[in-house]
C-alpha cells in the first residue's frame, strides 16, 4: 500500500531522516510512535506530501514520488497521491463558515465531480458512521473537540481514501471525548480501513495497532 525507500530529510543543519526504509501494509494499522521532536507527524506528512522529502522514494498504490522531481511534476503527482489517502489533521481543519453537511460533502463533489444530492447523500451517511448525523445542520463552532474530531474523519474519508493518516487525533481531548474519537478509529479498523497513526499515547498506540513504528 504504502512504500518508504531511502527516505531522507532535513530541516536546516537538522537531519530528521537519513536512508528511511518502511513498508504500510494494507488493511491494517500502523501507529507511529517517539518522543517529540522524533518526526512522526513530519513522517506523516511524507506520506501525504504536505512536507517534501529531500531523498528516496514515497510510493503510495501505483503513485510514487522520488526526491527532486521539478515543481510541476511533483505538483501533479502530489495531486495523485492526494487523491488516495485522507488526512486527520490535530486541529480538526474544519471549514468555520460551512456546516457539518456541507464540510463532508465538500470533497466528494470537487474530488469526484459528484453531483450536490448524491454529495449530501454520501456526507450523511460517513456522518452516521462515525455518530455525527444529528450534527448536520450545526457549524463547527458548536462543536466539541471530540465532535469536531469525529466530523473531521468523516470528511476525510469523504473521497474514499485507500489510506487515512491520523495526526495525534486525541490530543486535546478529554477523557469522554477520547473514548469517542478511539470508538471511532476502531470501527474503521475493523472494516479493513488502512490506517496510519501518530500518537504519544502508549495505552493508545497498545489498544488500536496491528503494527508500531518507533521513531527517535
Amino acid at each position: 500500500m504504502i512504500s518508504l525507500r531511502g527516505i531522507g530529510k532535513r530541516f536546516g543543519d537538522h537531519t530528521l531522516f537519513a536512508g528511511l526504509d518502511h513498508d504500510f501494509a494494507p488493511g491494517r494499522t500502523t501507529v507511529l510512535t517517539g518522543p517529540s521532536g522524533a518526526g512522526k507527524s513530519t513522517l506523516l506528512r511524507l506520506l501525504n506530501q504536505l512536507e517534501r522529502h529531500d531523498a528516496g522514494v514515497v510510493q503510495v498504490g501505483e503513485v510514487t514520488i522520488p526526491a527532486g522531481l521539478a515543481p510541476s511534476e511533483w505538483a501533479r503527482r502530489a495531486a495523485a497521491l492526494r487523491r488516495r489517502t485522507g488526512m486527520v489533521f490535530q486541529g480538526f481543519q474544519l471549514f468555520p463558515h460551512l456546516s457539518v453537511l456541507a464540510n463532508v460533502a465538500l470533497a466528494p463533489r470537487v474530488v469526484h465531480g459528484l453531483a450536490p444530492a448524491a454529495a449530501e447523500a454520501r456526507a450523511r451517511q460517513l456522518l452516521e458512521l462515525v455518530g455525527m448525523a444529528a450534527a448536520a445542520p450545526r457549524f463547527p463552532a458548536r462543536l466539541s473537540g471530540g465532535e469536531a474530531q469525529r466530523v473531521a474523519i468523516a470528511r476525510a474519508l469523504a473521497p474514499e481514501p485507500e489510506v487515512l493518516l491520523l495526526d495525534e487525533p486525541t490530543s486535546a481531548l478529554d477523557p469522554a471525548n477520547t473514548e469517542e474519537v478511539v470508538r471511532v478509529i476502531e470501527g474503521l479498523r475493523q472494516r479493513g480501513q488502512t490506517l496510519v497513526l501518530v500518537t504519544h499515547d502508549p495505552e493508545l498506540a497498545r489498544r488500536l495497532a496491528d503494527d508500531v513504528v518507533a521513531l527517535g
